[in-house]
Order: C-alpha cells, then sequence, then structure tokens
C-alpha cells in the first residue's frame, strides 16, 4: 500500500531511531538546507557571536567575560537575581565559553541535531534544545543551592558556584537524550552517551559540567518518550 512503512529487519534496526517507519523520510542532498534551518542558523549565529568576543589563552581561544558577562548563567542568580537569571538561560546557549567548546557543539548539532531536525522538524528541535537547557540551568542551580555550602563545602562546589555556565552544550545533550527515545530500544544508545559524557569528564571537564548534561539528556528523553508523539512518515 502506498505511503506505508515497516519496520527494519536490521540486526540493530531495534537500538537506532526511526527505524519503525516514523520520521521524515530522508529528501536528498539539495533539499537538506531547508528541512536543517535551526542546526544550520545556530551554528552560523555561535561561531559569530563567538569570534569578535573571544581572545586566545594558551592552546584556545575563551569568550571575553567581561563583553559577554551580563548575558552568562550564574548559580547564585536563581536566588539572588531571578530576572537575570531567567534572560541569561534564554541567551547562554547561543554563547559557548571556548572554542573547543563551539566546535563540540558544532559537532553534535552535525551528526545528532541534523537528523533529529530532518525526522522530526523544527519546532520539535527548537522546544528540545531550549526547553532542555532550561531545565538543565534550573535543575543543576538548585541543586547546587541544596549542597553548597552548608551539605558539602568543597572547592569542586565552589568552582561550579562562582563561575559562568553557558554554551549549547546542554541543549545538545537534551537532543542526544531525544535521540536516544526515537529507538524501540534505547538503553543501548542512552549506555553510550552516559559512558561518552563519563570518558569526556575524565579526560577534560572534572568538574560540575556533566550534571548540566546529565539531566538535560534525562529531559530530552522523557520528554520526547512521554510528550512527542512519534511522527508518522507520510505525514511531512
Amino acid at each position: 500500500m502506498t505511503g506505508t512503512h515497516t519496520p527494519s529487519s536490521h540486526p540493530l534496526a531495534r537500538f537506532s531511531p526511526w527505524t519503525d517507519g516514523t520520521g521524515c523520510p530522508w529528501r536528498g542532498w539539495k533539499r537538506l538546507p531547508a528541512m536543517i534551518p535551526f542546526v544550520i542558523g545556530y551554528i552560523l549565529v555561535a561561531w559569530i557571536v563567538f569570534i569578535p568576543a573571544a581572545e586566545r589563552r594558551g592552546r584556545h581561544y575563551w569568550i571575553d567575560d567581561d563583553a559577554v558577562g551580563h548575558l552568562l548563567f550564574q548559580v547564585p542568580d536563581l536566588t539572588g537575581d531571578p530576572p537575570r537569571a531567567i534572560l541569561s538561560i534564554v541567551t547562554g546557549p547561543w554563547i559557548n565559553h571556548d572554542s573547543l567548546q563551539l566546535m563540540y557543539v558544532t559537532a553534535l548539532l552535525l551528526i545528532f541535531g541534523a537528523q533529529f531536525e530532518l525526522r522530526e522538524g523544527t519546532l520539535r528541535i527548537v522546544i528540545v534544545f531550549f526547553g532542555t537547557s532550561f531545565v538543565a540551568a534550573l535543575f543543576s542551580g538548585f541543586l547546587l543551592h541544596l549542597i553548597y555550602p552548608h551539605v558539602w563545602d568543597t572547592r569542586f562546589f565552589e568552582i561550579a558556584w562562582n563561575r559562568n555556565w553557558t554554551g549549547g552544550s546542554a541543549g545538545c545533550f537534551g537532543l542526544l537524550g531525544a535521540f536516544a527515545a526515537r529507538a524501540r530500544k534505547p538503553g543501548l544508545l542512552l549506555a553510550l552517551f552516559v559512558a561518552w559524557e563519563c570518558f569526556i569528564w575524565w579526560v577534560n571537564l572534572r568538574n560540575y559540567t556533566s550534571v548540566f548534561h546529565f539531566s538535560a539528556m534525562a529531559t530530552g528523553f522523557l520528554a520526547t518518550r512521554l510528550f512527542l508523539p512519534p511522527l508518522p512518515r507520510e505525514q511531512r
């Protein structure tokens, strides 16, 4: 019957997203830019915002906090200045703090974000990207309020309390959660994403960033699984 699709019989199909006949089909390279406007737009804006405000420090370029500090999220603002905190949660995802983060976010969007936007549409990727960034900032910020300094007063949490939080990596991990949610058996993808974040934490991060990432990924997974029904393939 025209327009119907059956689940793929490939051995790994049940662990992969959109192998059950849902989601928009591939429409060809010529239509690709028109089908992923958010991914392309975000990457362009993020690079355009970063380059003029960046300065070289060691091996990387870093954002100049003096130039954009009023747009970056700080945990104490959640209780000390809530309007500023909300504004910074909206503006922060567009401003990546160094060139390494910017390249990482760009790669995640091109590999996973583009597929999600192709399959689910621009509105859904915008909701997931910014919605999970927002939830991650609130969850991680209020969790830190509960921990520091009354329960656990260590240098690790002191740094998290006093630093700026910014960039699109939390939104990208929200998309990773949404990406996994579209698999019939999402456990393998979720395990791979968690293992990857643990590896990156061990070799590079060693800070509170992973709390933002994991909370965003969990939010993206649950929101997509529970509240964003899969699109029938013939719908788009």
